[in-house]
């Protein structure tokens, strides 16, 4: 099957974590789909430690995967939109779609892709919409566990003057004010109950582990990401070999 569309992954974490992009490395390099060029990227801010700086720099001379964005890492203070509005003019090819997404969600690249193949390529606002009874994707926004945009509004987030007089305050509930204003997104799409938070964790925005499940929130600790990833049986794609006995009965 041909690919019909591209979509860029941007996950937002911090040039500290590690360990968590080395286990992201491993659980997004094993996920493909026919249907879509998946590139998964991570981003930062500016690096300000001189030692994470020497890290990330072998990071990218062996990954290519992350982007240093010209900001000051922060939550509600721009990060954002200075994503958005910077990639148009930095990424050396368009992508149909940008999703995005945090450190601390699994997303299930086959599922996503399948999910997207039938929408709109522009005008579109796709997630998990807040607040989490909701089902209507055209009030309020989607939530940052990760959230897609069609390539025309993330230029349109880069030429406005909505966007960049209103960069302060919760990022993601902002993203939906922007689009309010600006009368865009008129294609959304809310994937419930395929996104969700772990069980357990976020009141009415979690539930039980779903075999359909396109995103898994709130991964905070080690023990749940094994649990998701022990239920979606991923790691039963071992290959047989004489170099190693791994049982997971």
């Amino acid at each position: 099957m041909n690919t019909q569309f591209t979509l860029l992954i941007g996950i937002f974490t911090q040039p500290k974590n590690f360990d968590r992009r080395h286990f992201l490395r491993l659980v997004y390099g094993i996920q493909s789909t026919p249907i879509a060029r998946v590139d998964v990227k991570f981003i930062f801010c500016n690096i300000t430690n001189a030692e994470h700086r020497t890290f990330i720099a072998l990071e990218i001379m062996r990954f290519n995967d992350i982007i240093v964005l010209n900001c000051s890492e922060n939550m509600n203070s721009g990060k954002t939109y200075t994503y958005f509005s910077t990639l148009p003019r930095i990424l050396p090819t368009r992508y149909d779609y940008i999703m995005k997404a945090d450190d601390d969600v699994y997303l299930r690249l086959a599922p996503l892709a399948t999910s997207l193949q039938p929408l709109p390529r522009a005008d579109l606002y796709y997630g998990f919409v807040i607040p989490c009874p909701s089902m209507n994707a055209f009030v309020h926004y989607m939530s940052g566990m990760g959230f897609i945009l069609s390539w025309d509004l993330v230029e349109w987030i880069g030429r406005s003057n909505i966007p960049v007089n209103n960069t302060y305050g919760p990022e993601d509930k902002l993203v939906g004010q922007w689009l309010k204003w600006g009368n865009k997104a008129k294609n959304r799409f809310s994937n419930k109950p395929q996104m969700y938070d772990y069980p357990g964790t976020n009141g009415r925005c979690s539930h039980e582990l779903i075999p359909d499940t396109i995103a898994v929130h709130r991964l905070k600790k080690w023990e749940q990401w094994i649990d998701v990833l022990r239920f979606f049986n991923v790691t039963k794609q071992i290959q047989p070999s004489d170099l190693y006995s791994i049982s997971f009965d």
